[in-house]
């Protein structure tokens, strides 16, 4: 996720912190120093927040961990000041696996909350047990449990993109289809977003920005599945580019530009010596690279390596979701260990509007 800062990474998933949340915990700090000036409030305030961003981080390595038990991994997970995202590669097929995916981050939560509670009632003698002569002294644990419990219950909420709303279409799928299950599912969320709004006008305006969250979550989910559902039962070759541009790795940028300028192509393949892919050259890369190189400099170094690759027999959905899941515009596609074609997700795009315009015709 561009902006983020990655931290480090378990199990071969990074774990970004988004920008944003390093102003959230100035905003913390600075709110909490103008109300007493004590620095130790401060750091208690923010060793707080920093622990309930903990509870977030272990609640999506719990979709993450139960997701690699279906062999799907997940990218990275990132840390925002509205929660976390772990940005799985694809969606579980099946939906008694989606529904333990979708559970297993809420389950994460219940864990911690047992924990809590026996620090709270058999903790005599921890340092963060409950002292119920002095409970304000202890009010960290209390908090804490009482934050991960609201994770749970807003999780649970049956609309996308909360957990809620996967556990309800997961539910649904196990008699319809996908795409029937998500339709209603969609609309279960989309009419409790309607109520938060309507409550946000007369409780609290905070929850209007909910309902308007939930609402395009779910409408954003049910595009998704049409997606999937354009490219079930198609081939890679149906839809890869036959006649592409290339670069050679040596090539300078003004080489570059004038390819740029002399066809339709904005991204480009780049071979390296031996005439194997080497990589992609976009062209925001290559704009970037004539604001710090001179023109007679090549290409090589502002390439993006190791694409993904494709054979032209592979199914499209699962192509179309890595391609998703990374910075490529475009992978080499190959028949019997000969390039052929490529991939492009600006073309992909285009032949799922198409599909898309066709559905809403016929709607």
């Amino acid at each position: 996720m561009k902006g983020a800062v990655r931290i480090g990474s378990y199990k071969g998933i990074g774990i970004f912190i988004h920008w944003t949340f390093f102003l959230l915990l100035i905003w913390i700090g600075g709110d909490k120093m103008l109300e007493n000036g004590k620095l130790s409030e401060v750091f208690a305030e923010i060793g707080f927040v920093l622990s309930v961003f903990m509870c977030v981080l272990l609640h999506e390595f719990g979709h993450a961990l139960s997701a690699a038990r279906y062999h799907i991994h997940t990218r990275d997970i990132t840390l925002l000041p509205i929660g976390g995202v772990a940005r799985l590669e694809k969606l579980p097929d099946l939906p008694r696996q989606e529904l333990i995916v979708a559970m297993a981050g809420p389950f994460v939560n219940v864990l911690i909350i047992l924990l809590l509670a026996v620090f709270i009632f058999f903790g005599k003698g921890f340092p963060i047990a409950v002292d119920f002569q002095d409970p304000s002294a202890n009010s960290f644990v209390i908090n804490l449990l009482m934050v991960n419990v609201s994770l749970v219950v807003f999780n649970l909420i049956p609309a996308f993109p909360m957990d809620g709303g996967r556990i309800l279409r997961s539910l649904l799928a196990m008699k319809w289809s996908k795409q029937r299950a998500t339709r209603i599912a969609v609309a279960v969320g989309q009419s409790i977003a309607v109520l938060f709004v309507i409550a946000g006008l007369f409780v609290n305006p905070f929850l209007i920005l909910i309902g308007v969250f939930v609402f395009l979550g779910a409408q954003a989910e049910l595009k998704m599945v049409l997606q999937q559902d354009a490219l079930k039962g198609i081939r890679v070759k149906d839809v890869m580019i036959s006649k592409y541009s290339a670069l050679h790795d040596q090539d300078t940028l003004k080489q570059a530009a004038e390819a740029l300028l002399a066809g339709d192509s904005t991204d480009f393949l780049v071979m390296d010596q031996a005439g194997q892919v080497s990589g992609v050259l976009t062209r925001d890369h290559l704009l970037k690279g004539f604001a710090e190189y001179p023109p007679g400099h090549p290409v090589a170094d502002l390439i993006l390596k190791n694409p993904l690759q494709f054979e032209t027999e592979d199914d499209l959905d699962s192509s179309w979701e890595k391609m998703r899941a990374t910075d490529f515009p475009l992978a080499p596609v190959y028949h019997q260990g000969l390039l052929t074609g490529v991939l492009s997700r600006e073309n992909l795009t285009e032949f799922i509007a198409l599909y898309l315009a066709g559905q809403q015709k016929k709607g």
